[in-house]
This record gives structure tokens, sequence and C-alpha cells, in this order.
């Protein structure tokens, strides 16, 4: 076998050593692109995650049946998604509206009324600029919209979503955007027979 000379064994080691640090530079490149990209995504998932928890409220909301829709298992319910929202029920008494979801239940006494019970949920304006009308319709079904009988309103009249023969969804809104892009401002379930 050949031996090879002092200076090309020092020549191999020297190129040797520089592609291994190209190599180890670029994966340390990467790994901390990676690292920024996952930052950014973790930020985009909290902006989106509030609103698909709050979805999930409002799903878990229209799941109940009417016979349990009320108070207590309401507050049972707020209780469950407290760590991740922060839910308020309305007690005629001044709540931070700015940072908590205001939640009123109420039950319908009279017999004529086909709504028999509903919650209001008044969306606080950071949950709001993160929650559209499409993000409803997509996860609940399409919308249907309300015609005005008295002309043109200053506040544009809410939009339904039918969930069941038993549940609608009404969503309130801003009125600065297209409709499937406007910003939710308040959500009200109903419950009929």
């Amino acid at each position: 076998m050949k031996s090879l000379s002092f200076n090309s064994k020092i020549g191999h080691t020297i190129i040797f050593t520089f592609i291994i640090s190209c190599f180890l530079g670029c994966s340390g490149n990467q790994d901390h692109h990676q690292k920024e990209e996952s930052k950014l995504q973790l930020v985009d998932n909290h902006k989106t995650g509030i609103a698909d928890l709050f979805l999930n409220y409002i799903d878990s909301l229209v799941k109940l049946p009417l016979a349990q829709f009320d108070e207590p298992n309401i507050q049972a319910l707020n209780k469950k998604f407290s760590g991740k929202l922060k839910l308020e029920i309305y007690h005629d008494e001044k709540h931070d509206s700015e940072k908590s979801i205001v939640v009123q239940y109420y039950k319908n006494g009279e017999k004529r009324n086909m709504i028999k019970a509903g919650v209001i949920c008044l969306i606080p304006k950071p949950i709001s600029d993160s929650l559209r009308i499409a993000d409803f319709a997509s996860y609940f079904g399409s919308i249907k919209e309300e015609k005005t009988e008295i002309g043109i309103t200053a506040q544009p009249l809410p939009v339904k979503i039918k969930v069941s023969d038993s549940t609608t969804i009404k969503l309130t809104f801003n009125n600065h955007e297209k409709l499937d892009q406007a910003h939710v401002i308040m959500v009200e379930i109903l419950k009929y027979n």
C-alpha cells in the first residue's frame, strides 16, 4: 500500500474539516431557522387557539339538550373551560367585558314563544379580532341572513346558523368588512321545543 506524504495528509485533513464544518454550519443554521418558524407558529396557534377554544365552547353549549340547558349546567361547562377561556356569568353587576366573555343565560316561560331558552355571549375585542363569521360557517354550517324590513340600519342585522331543529346560533358582528370576514362581537344560542 502506498503511503501518503505528510503534506497530502494535512491537505486531506483540512479538506475533511472544511466539509464537516460546512455540514454542521448548514445543519445548525437550519435548526435555528426551524426554531424561529416554530416560535412564529406558536404565536399563530395562540391567536387561532383562542378562536378555536371559543368555537369548542359554543359547540359544547349547542350540544346541551334543552332539559340540561340551565344555569347550573352552563356554570359547570364554564368551569371546564375556565383554565383556557376567561368566562363570567352575568349577574347585573360590573363585569370586565374588555377581557372576559360575559355569558348570560335566560329561560322563556311563555308557552306561545318558540324559543324556550338561550345563552348570550358578549365577546371581548381580543377574541373578536380573531373570530370571523367564516369561522362559524366552516365549523357549524351555512349562514342565513335576516332581511331588513325597515330599510337601512346602522348595525347590520345578525345572521343565523341552524345547527339542528332545536338549536340555532345567532351571530352579531361589526359592519366594517365583507360578511364572511366580519368580526363576531356577540353569539346567541337559541333553544327551541
